[in-house]
């Protein structure tokens, strides 16, 4: 028995030799034109932090969480923020009013403006007809009376020539009567004139007076100009005023936004900072989440490899989670300096003192490869 049982010991440290050299050796040997590197799968991280003042209130999540892109993360109290909204809201209707009502009063202001220079421009029509109407009254009026002064003189003169003739007996008395009609006629025709005349220049002086009224209908239209241009004033502070409390309005209603967390990303929960009814300021971080749509591995070559590879080389990547299965990569990032080998690095080799960092960008369509995970990738090097 002692001897079966050293046999089968023999037996199995020497397969244990044997597997510890296949592996060494064999699954381990270099393959031909293929480059073999090690690394874990990182993503980019996110820190999803607070941008308003409250009481977490909701908090759905925890560490090791997936999400997808727009799931809540956190609820922050918006009590405060919310009456701030229906402020900012009435402020607006309430501007929205006082600029209708401005508006309404230039449109008003623009009727009477319009009526008024219409009423101004017909007075100084009539006026002007009337006052040439007048003027032309006067001038005729001025032409008769020198035409009657005219007459009279003559009618005077032959009066006065006539009637020593009749003391002398020279004409008759009927012919004398006929000289006085003529000259007593003219005399009357001056007076009428001269009368007329007045009349014509009272009524010239009474068109002159629709000057006046001119005057006050271009005064009104002035004053009525004066307040369309302070209503028009006011348009636009209304506007302006509207136009600030709808940027309130914005301003308050993205921070009741703010008040609801969302992942902006598809990702993970890798630490949770805040627990429920915690109480958080602007900049208070929440959690912090890995974008799984931006995965890659770090990895390191060595120095000698470094001048193997290039950007968007393709890569093949396996990971213990799938051992059938390859994932698909590419480079996305080659360090341009050389650092001292970290001390989480995993090689092949003797461990060099000095390798390039290198990142390897991962196709995961799926979601089957998580932040963690130890993965090999195999780089095939094409002859350059």
């Amino acid at each position: 028995m002692r001897k079966l049982i050293l046999f089968l010991l023999l037996i199995s440290f020497a397969l244990g030799l044997g597997a510890v050299w296949y592996v060494s050796y064999v699954l381990k040997r270099p393959k031909k034109g293929i480059l073999t590197l090690h690394g874990w799968v990182e993503g980019t991280e996110i820190t999803l932090s607070s941008q308003v003042t409250g009481d977490i209130i909701k908090l759905p999540v925890d560490e090791g969480y997936e999400v997808k892109k727009g799931d809540l993360i956190a609820q922050i109290d918006s009590d405060q923020v919310q009456a701030q909204v229906d402020a900012a809201k009435a402020e607006v209707e309430k501007t929205n009013e006082r600029l209708r009502m401005a508006m309404n009063d230039v449109s008003v202001l623009e009727s009477k403006v319009k009526g008024a220079e219409i009423a101004l421009d017909l007075t100084r029509s009539q006026s002007a007809a009337k006052i040439r109407e007048a003027e032309a009254a006067v001038a005729a009026m001025i032409k008769r009376l020198h035409q009657a002064e005219y007459n009279f003189e003559r009618a005077k003169k032959d009066y006065y020539r006539f009637k020593p003739l009749l003391e002398k007996k020279k004409i008759s008395e009927r012919r004398m009567d006929s000289v006085e009609e003529i000259y007593k006629v003219a005399g009357a025709k001056v007076e009428q004139a001269k009368k007329d005349l007045e009349k014509s220049r009272a009524t010239l002086s009474l068109a002159r007076t629709t000057m006046t009224e001119i005057r006050l209908r271009e005064n009104q239209l002035e004053t009525l100009n004066r307040e369309l241009v302070r209503a028009k004033t006011e348009v636009e502070i209304a506007r302006a005023a509207l136009e600030s409390a709808r940027a309130r309005k914005k301003e308050v209603v993205a921070t009741l936004d703010d008040t609801f967390i969302r992942s902006p990303v598809d990702g993970t929960i890798i630490e949770k900072f805040v627990e429920l009814g915690e109480h958080v300021v602007p900049g208070t971080p929440v959690v912090l989440v890995i974008n799984l749509d931006d995965l890659y591995i770090k990895t390191y070559v060595e120095q000698i490899d470094i001048g193997k590879i290039r950007y968007n080389d393709k890569a093949s990547i396996y990971v213990d989670s799938f051992p059938d299965k390859t994932f698909e990569g590419k480079v996305t990032f080659i360090a341009p300096k050389a650092e001292f080998t970290p001390r989480d690095v995993q090689m092949d080799e003797h461990r060099s003192r000095i390798v390039y960092r290198v990142e390897v960008g991962i196709a995961n369509p799926e979601g089957l490869i998580k932040p963690g995970m130890p993965a090999d990738i195999e780089i095939k090097l094409l002859q350059r």
